[in-house]
């Protein structure tokens, strides 16, 4: 079970930056990719939600007291293989280390188009994961 105070706290930031990121990221693709300040801190928005359930799930694999993932990625695969998320939801949250990489280490060389699409097929899962850790947690 993932302790209730360190999941509350960043499933409301993840909540909050997701909000900030979601009214640009939901535009028509090709009004995204034309306003770069909007576009980019929306992107920025997308990044720090990432990395705070990316984080989450590794208290959440801590708390449990199973042994650490190799990676970012397999953290969820570990969790799909406890049975505390699906298989399908962990393959789309692991497919999110993949968007995070790419912001960090290559921001410059982004595909918008890409990244916005991912970013509106990630959403549901993202609330899914914030919802079966909220029920872990008991919050």
């Amino acid at each position: 079970m993932v302790r209730g105070d360190v999941a509350g706290a960043k499933i409301a930031r993840v909540q909050t930056w997701l909000a900030d990121a979601e009214p640009t990221l939901s535009l028509p693709v090709e009004q995204f990719i034309a306003s770069a300040e909007r576009r980019d801190l929306a992107i920025f928005y997308l990044f720090l939600a990432i990395q705070e359930y990316i984080d989450l799930a590794a208290h959440w694999v801590a708390d449990a007291g199973w042994p650490a993932a190799d990676d970012a990625g397999s953290t969820f695969d570990l969790l799909a293989d406890h049975h505390v998320i699906a298989p399908e939801l962990a393959a789309t949250l692991r497919g999110a280390v993949g968007l995070r990489n790419r912001i960090a280490h290559g921001y410059a060389l982004l595909d918008y188009r890409r990244v916005h699409k991912e970013a509106q097929e990630g959403m549901a899962g993202v609330r899914a994961f914030l919802s079966a850790v909220a029920d872990a947690a008991g919050i």
